[in-house]
């Protein structure tokens, strides 16, 4: 009987040591995140769903994908355009957008062409950023198909340049 009561207060006790263990790491999590915060010139953006724009009766073109990661000084967005079948061209044009506090703007831009005869096309592009301001990326997938242009458009996440 004393060896089930003591037990009960070792269990006891390691769910207490959990419960506590959980409640700093929380509080830690938000302290990490509430300074990240405070390294921004500027307030975040207005949070939004990741927003695309893809016809859905395009003939040629299927999708198109992008991420967006900061690292020291610059940031990385990574794309790929998918057509369903092969065609005679596939690329995509990268803009890279800062958040000024009130409005998205472009600050610069280029366009990667993937060739012909292909079906799937990806790249990345870096950009050196300045730290403490938002970024995304706003991309334009395009094929061309016998003389048939289509494109669509996906925007990213916005990501605290570091």
């Amino acid at each position: 009987m004393v060896n089930c009561i003591a037990g009960k207060a070792a269990l006891g006790l390691l769910a207490l040591l959990f419960v506590v263990g959980a409640a700093f790491g929380y509080a830690e999590g938000k302290a990490n995140a509430a300074e990240s915060y405070s390294l921004a010139l500027t307030s975040p953006p207005p949070e939004e769903k990741t927003q695309s724009s893809f016809n859905p009766s395009h003939l040629y073109l299927d999708n198109g994908t992008n991420s967006v990661v900061a690292t020291s000084g610059s940031i990385t967005i990574t794309a790929e355009t998918s057509a369903v079948q092969v065609v005679d061209s596939i690329g995509i044009t990268f803009y890279v957008q800062k958040w000024n506090g009130s409005a998205w703007e472009t600050i610069g831009s280029g366009s990667t062409t993937g060739g012909n005869q292909l079906i799937r096309y990806n790249n990345s592009v870096n950009k050196s950023v300045t730290a403490g301001y938002y970024y995304r990326a706003r991309t334009i997938h395009w094929v061309i198909e016998n003389g048939t242009y289509e494109e669509g458009e996906r925007l990213s996440n916005a990501v605290l340049g570091q």
